[in-house]
């Protein structure tokens, strides 16, 4: 009886224990943080934005993103701990189609609809990016007939590098609404490994001009696996088992000043009416 009643005790603690585990730890996966980029005054609308991102630490399963409303351009393809050798363009909708395919230099990779966590247009970049290399992100939006074309550019920052990642129509009048950004961790295996990003200076387009952006705002899902700080003027996001936020689940930092406008771009801005 008494063995019978240890067994029970010992099956009882076991389950408090597995029932404490967050469910997304169970499974083997990190859940995701954001770093959005704003101004000193939101505008009404965003047309295009521009952000600069560094790669610090990207182990197989790692994902990370300059997001806006309605889709994100991203760094994938990571096989190793160096780099990778894809840079996805998505944008969301059933009717999204492809306008312009991206550029061919480093290669060609098939496009296509994709049907899992949404639906869209997945456009694809063969780009060979690397871990601490900083690189910058160039969308804008064109509005014709009706449409939107949404146009994305991709390079890297210090050789003002610009490769087209594709353009994308869509029906209906739409903007980005955000410079946003986020890290995840896209397996579910390797938690002990940290994956981190950086993000640089940022602007937001307002149809007529470019504004700088002053502020980046950082929030992790989970605290006590995610954290973020600030170093010369970059905001980190990490990910990782027991890698703890000591500045809670979000924060503000202040960017330094910037210029009046972005480096040297590939193409204008269409000027909204």
């Amino acid at each position: 009886m008494r063995l019978f009643t240890t067994f029970l005790l010992a099956v009882t603690l076991l389950t408090a224990c597995v029932a404490e585990v967050p469910p997304h730890i169970a499974r083997g996966h990190l859940l995701a943080a954001y770093c959005k980029a704003t101004p000193d005054k939101n505008p009404k609308r965003v047309a295009a934005i521009y952000r600069e991102i560094i790669p610090v630490a990207a182990p197989h399963g790692s994902y990370t993103t300059v997001a806006f409303h309605g889709g994100y351009v991203g760094l994938a393809g990571n096989k190793d701990n160096t780099g990778g050798g894809q840079i996805n363009f998505s944008i969301w909708g059933e009717d999204a189609t492809e306008t312009e395919p991206a550029n061919k230099q480093h290669g060609t990779i098939k496009t296509r609809q994709f049907k899992h966590e949404g639906t869209g247009w997945a456009g694809r970049l063969a780009y060979p990016w690397k871990v601490g290399t900083r690189y910058q992100i160039f969308v804008h939006v064109k509005h014709e007939n009706e449409e939107t074309i949404f146009t994305a550019w991709f390079g890297a920052a210090e050789k003002n590098e610009w490769l087209l990642a594709g353009r994308t129509r869509k029906s209906g009048t739409h903007y980005l609404g955000q410079a946003g950004g986020f890290l995840e961790h896209a397996g579910i295996k390797e938690m002990q490994i940290a994956r981190s990003t950086g993000y640089g200076p940022a602007w937001v387009h307002d149809g007529q001009h470019w504004l700088p952006c002053t502020q980046a705002k950082v929030k992790v899902k989970d605290p006590e696996n995610a954290r973020f700080y600030q170093d010369d003027d970059v905001v980190y996001l990490e990910l990782g088992l027991g890698k703890k936020s000591e500045q809670g689940e979000n924060h503000t930092y202040t960017l330094k000043s910037t210029a009046a406008k972005p480096p040297q771009l590939p193409e204008e801005v269409p000027t909204l009416q």
